[in-house]
C-alpha cells in the first residue's frame, strides 16, 4: 500500500502498542455494529448501515491487515447473540472479516494514498465498497437462508439490505476515519475555515432532512456536500457525505419522506443509489481539488527550485567568465575587459580559433626529394579545441623533421599547452638534430611548466639523402612503415610521456626509409575504441594501409580515415601525417618552382640529389651547388619587378659533362651601382663555361662543368 505522509508515525505507535490497537479496533468494531443493529431491517442483524465494515477497512488500510484477527473475534461476538446457532454465527463472522481484507488489499494493489488527494484514489475506495462488500451480503445472506431465520423468498430482500448497509460503511465511514488524521498532519485551519466547517454541516443537516420528509428529493443534499468538497477538500467531504447518508439511511429505515410506500428492495436501491453519488460527489470533487492544489504546490516549489538553479547556474558562470577573463588577461598581455557578457564569449571564441589555427601548419613545406601529405579531423563529440597536432620541419643539410602529439584534455588549456610545446619543439629542432636530445629539451621545458595534462611526442628525422630516419617517442603509438612487401610498425624504445617522471630517459633508434616507402604518424584517436584493446585498432590499421603503399598519399590518407574512422561518431581528435622518401627520376633533372627565396633551397636540394644519384664526387658537387644557387638567386632577385614569376631548373649529364640551364621568363632591373656584381665571376670560377642569354621572353644562364664520375654513376 502507498506509503502517506504521516504514516510512518502511525506504524510507530503500531509497532509500540501492538496489543493496544487489537483490543481499540475489536472495542471500535462491537460499538459500530451495536449502532448499526439498532436499524435493523431484517430480523435483528440486517442493517442498511454498518459501520463496522468501514471501521475494519480503516484500520487494514491504516494499521495493516494483520489486525484481522481482532475484526474477526468482535464479528463473532456481535453475530453470535443474533443468529440461530453457532454455524451461522461463524459464517457471518468469516464474511463480516473478509469483506474489508479484500478491499484493503484491492486498495493497496492499485496504490491508495488515505488522503484521498488523487481522482484514481476517490474511484478506487468507491469500487472497492461496491465490490468487496458482494462477499459479506452474500455469506451473511446465504447463513440467514439455511438457518431458516428468514425465508427463501426474502433472500434477494435480506442481501439488498445486507450490501447496502457494508458498502455504505465503506463508503462512508472509512473516508471519514481516514479524513481524522488530516486535522494532524495538514496544516492547521484559521478559524474562518472552521467556521465554515460548521456552517457546512449544518447545511447538508438542513437540506438533507427538508430533501428527505418534505420535497422528497434526496439528492438536494448533493449541491452541499459538493461545496464542501470544493472548499474543504476530504477534511470537509467526509463529515458532510457521513451526515447526509445517515439522515437518509435513517429515513430508510423509518420509511419517511421518498421511501414511504416502496418496497424494502426498492428502499435499498434508492438508498445505495444516493449513497454511491454521495461518495462520488464528495470523494472525486475532493480529489480533484487536492490534485489541482497539490499540483499548484508543486509548480511553485518547481518554480523556487528552478529559480535557485537558475541563481546557481548565474553564479557558475559568473565564476566562469571570470576565469576566461583572467586567461585572455595572462595569454593575450592584458587585453581590453570587456563589459558585456556577448563581448567576453566572443572574444573567448576568438582566442580558441588563433590558437587552433596555431596549432597545425597552414600548409606542408616544399622538401627536396620527400612528399608529405597530412589529415587533421576534429572529434564531433566535443565542440571544444582538441589536444591533437602535428608539425613538418626543414632542417639543415637537407633533412625533415616529422613531430606528430597529443595533450590529454581539451579546451582552451589543451591548445595554450600545444602551442608552447610546437614552438619548444621548433627551437630545439634547429638547434640539434638528434630527436632524442630534442624531447629531452621538451620533457624539461613540460616539468618546469604548470602542465596539467599529460604530453606524448613522436619526433623522427629523415635524411633524404641517406633515407636514414632516426625516431625517439615519449610514450606515442609506434610509426608504421608500409611498402611493396607489406606494413610494419618501427621498433622505437619505449619511454613515458613527456613530464611525467623526474629523469628524461627517451632512446633514439635508426631506421633505413628507402624511396618510394611510406612512414604513417598518427594518433591514438585513429586506432583507438571504447572497450577493446588498442592492439585491435593497430591491426586494423597495418591491415588497411598494406594494400595502398603504392598510391599516392593523398589518396592513402583519404583511404585509412574513411576505412578507420566515423565522421559522425569521433569521440577524440585524428592527426595523420604520410611521409615517402622520392625516387630519384633517371635521366635530366627538370624542376619548376615559384621564383621565391624560400624555394632556393628546394632548387638546392633537389640538385643535390641528382648530382650524388649520378656520382658526382663530392667537391664537384659543392661547385656546382654554389654556382647554380648562384644563377637561381640572381633569378629571384632580379628577374621579377612586380609580378610573380617561377624558375626553371634543367641538369643533364652527357659523357661526363654536366649541362645546367637556369632559366625564367621576366625582365632583369638595371643594374646598380651599390656594390656587390660578384656573381657572373664566381659562377665562371666554379664552373667550365658560363653562357647568359636575355630575350624578350626572359634569361637563359647556361652552365657547363666536366666531372669526374664516382663509383661508374652515368645519366
Amino acid at each position: 500500500m502507498t506509503v502517506s505522509p504521516g504514516s510512518g508515525g502511525w506504524q510507530r505507535v503500531l509497532m509500540g502498542g501492538r496489543a493496544r490497537w487489537f483490543v481499540a479496533v475489536a472495542v471500535a468494531y462491537y460499538l459500530g455494529a451495536r449502532l448499526g443493529l439498532s436499524l435493523s431491517l431484517v430480523e435483528d442483524n440486517v442493517t442498511p448501515l454498518w459501520p463496522p465494515t468501514g471501521i475494519a477497512v480503516a484500520a487494514f488500510v491504516v494499521l495493516g491487515r494483520s489486525l484481522w484477527p481482532a475484526v474477526a473475534l468482535a464479528a463473532l461476538a456481535v453475530n453470535l447473540p443474533v443468529s440461530e446457532g453457532i454455524v451461522p454465527a461463524l459464517a457471518t463472522a468469516a464474511g463480516n472479516t473478509l469483506a474489508p481484507l479484500v478491499a484493503a488489499l484491492v486498495l493497496e494493489r492499485v496504490g491508495f494514498r488515505r488522503q484521498l488527494d488523487r481522482q484514481r484514489d476517490a474511484i478506487a475506495i468507491v469500487l472497492a465498497a461496491l465490490g468487496s462488500t458482494v462477499i459479506s451480503a452474500t455469506v451473511g445472506s446465504l447463513a440467514l437462508a439455511w438457518s431458516q431465520a428468514i425465508p427463501a423468498p426474502g433472500l434477494p430482500a435480506a442481501w439488498a439490505v445486507w450490501w447496502t448497509g457494508d458498502a455504505m460503511g465503506v463508503l462512508m465511514v472509512t473516508p471519514f476515519l481516514l479524513g481524522l488524521a488530516l486535522y494532524r498532519e495538514l496544516p492547521s485551519w484559521p478559524l474562518r475555515q472552521w467556521a465554515e466547517l460548521v456552517a457546512v454541516l449544518l447545511g447538508v443537516v438542513l437540506a438533507t432532512t427538508w430533501a428527505a420528509r418534505t420535497l422528497q428529493v434526496i439528492f438536494l443534499a448533493l449541491p452541499v456536500v459538493g461545496w464542501a468538497a470544493w472548499r474543504l477538500q476530504l477534511r470537509g467531504a467526509a463529515p458532510a457525505a457521513l451526515i447526509a447518508s445517515a439522515i437518509t439511511t435513517w429515513s430508510a429505515t423509518r420509511a419517511v419522506g421518498v421511501f414511504e410506500g416502496r418496497t424494502l428492495l426498492d428502499q435499498m436501491l434508492t438508498l445505495q443509489a444516493f449513497n454511491a453519488c454521495i461518495a462520488l460527489t464528495s470523494f472525486v470533487l475532493a480529489a480533484l481539488v487536492s490534485e489541482r492544489n497539490n499540483a499548484a504546490r508543486a509548480l511553485q516549489q518547481s518554480a523556487t527550485e528552478l529559480e535557485a538553479r537558475v541563481e546557481v547556474r548565474t553564479a557558475e558562470l559568473s565564476a566562469l567568465n571570470a576565469q576566461l577573463e583572467t586567461e585572455i588577461r595572462e595569454r593575450f598581455e592584458a587585453q581590453e575587459q570587456l563589459s558585456q557578457e556577448e563581448a567576453r564569449a566572443q572574444r573567448e571564441h576568438d582566442i580558441a580559433e588563433t590558437l587552433q589555427r596555431s596549432l597545425l601548419p597552414d600548409r606542408l613545406p616544399d622538401v627536396p626529394g620527400v612528399e608529405v601529405a597530412a589529415r587533421y579531423v576534429p572529434a564531433t563529440r566535443d565542440v571544444q579545441i582538441g589536444g591533437d597536432w602535428y608539425d613538418v620541419l626543414q632542417l639543415p643539410g637537407g633533412q625533415v623533421g616529422l613531430a606528430i602529439g597529443d595533450v590529454a584534455g581539451h579546451g582552451v588549456s589543451a591548445a595554450a599547452t600545444m602551442a608552447q610545446l610546437r614552438m619548444a619543439l621548433r627551437v630545439y629542432a634547429l638547434q640539434d638534430t638528434s630527436p632524442s636530445s630534442v624531447l629531452r629539451s621538451v620533457h624539461r621545458l613540460v616539468s618546469q611548466l604548470p602542465m596539467p595534462e599529460m604530453v606524448t611526442l613522436l619526433y623522427a628525422v629523415l635524411d633524404p639523402n641517406t633515407h636514414l630516419l632516426r625516431v625517439a617517442s615519449a610514450g606515442h603509438p609506434p610509426a608504421l612503415t608500409a611498402d611493396a612487401t607489406g606494413a610494419r610498425f618501427l621498433k622505437v624504445g619505449l619511454a613515458p610521456p613527456l613530464g611525467v617522471t623526474a629523469e628524461a630517459c627517451y632512446d633514439e633508434s635508426s631506421h633505413r626509409l628507402e624511396a618510394g616507402a611510406t612512414l604513417l604518424l598518427y594518433t591514438d584517436g585513429l586506432v583507438e575504441r571504447r572497450g577493446e584493446p588498442i592492439t585491435d585498432g593497430l591491426d586494423r590499421l597495418s591491415t588497411a594501409a598494406a594494400p595502398m603503399a603504392n598510391e599516392s598519399l593523398e589518396h592513402l590518407c583519404d583511404h585509412l580515415l574513411t576505412s578507420l574512422i566515423e565522421p559522425h561518431r569521433l569521440a577524440d581528435d585524428v592527426a595523420l601525417v604520410a611521409v615517402r622518401p622520392l625516387r630519384v627520376p633517371s635521366g635530366p633533372l627538370r624542376l619548376t618552382v615559384p621564383a621565391e627565396a624560400q624555394m632556393l633551397s628546394h632548387a638546392r636540394g633537389s640538385l643535390r640529389r641528382w648530382l650524388r644519384e649520378a656520382g658526382v664526387t663530392p667537391d664537384e658537387e659543392n661547385d656546382l651547388l654554389v654556382a647554380c644557387g648562384e644563377a637561381c638567386a640572381n633569378v629571384v632577385q632580379h628577374a621579377y619587378a612586380a609580378a610573380p614569376g617561377v624558375l626553371e631548373l634543367e641538369a643533364r649529364l652527357e659523357e661526363g659533362l654536366v649541362l645546367l640551364w637556369v632559366r625564367d621568363r621576366g625582365h632583369w632591373r638595371a643594374p646598380s651601382n651599390r656594390g656587390g656584381g660578384w656573381g657572373l665571376p664566381l659562377m665562371q670560377a666554379l664552373t667550365d663555361t658560363v653562357d647568359v642569354a636575355r630575350t624578350g621572353e626572359g634569361t637563359v644562364v647556361h652552365l657547363q662543368r666536366r666531372v669526374s664520375i664516382e663509383n661508374g654513376g652515368a645519366r
